[in-house]
């Protein structure tokens, strides 16, 4: 949920200073994701400050906040939540246990090296940037 989370924010962002809202479908559609898929992420992202919805017509969603105020992580961390930061390839029961094993610390690095970049991305970079039709 969290990369259809982060399309329909690139999406609004985008769109972002244009005046207008957009709907479910037309970020749905727009990032080629299902409508329902984007209405339950919408609300969760609205639920949590991230953007503002509006029903009827002349009504749907917007940013909540500037761009440059969202980061990637923001939004991967409010689907993901606190995951493992090294999924141990011996299996549960291994890292944490005992002695960690050969990759541990690799693994970690990697994970808070993707966390931190995701930290400094933020959603300004998609602002007029919007997909060219096909």
């Amino acid at each position: 949920m969290s990369a259809c989370a982060v399309a329909s924010m690139s999406a609004l962002a985008e769109n972002h200073g244009q005046g207008g809202a957009l709907s479910s479908l037309q970020i749905a559609e727009s990032r080629n994701l299902s409508q329902p898929l984007v209405a339950k992420v919408l609300t969760v992202l609205s639920q949590h400050g991230f953007v503002h919805g509006t029903r009827g017509p002349g009504g749907g969603y917007r940013l909540a906040r500037d761009p440059d105020q969202i980061t990637i992580y923001d939004v991967v961390e409010l689907f993901e939540g606190h995951r493992e930061t090294s999924a141990c390839p011996f299996g549960p029961g291994w890292c944490g246990v005992g002695e960690p094993c050969p990759l541990h610390d690799t693994l970690v690095e990697l994970s808070e090296t993707a966390a931190n970049t995701l930290k400094n991305v933020n959603f300004a970079s998609f602002v007029g940037h919007g997909k060219e039709p096909a």
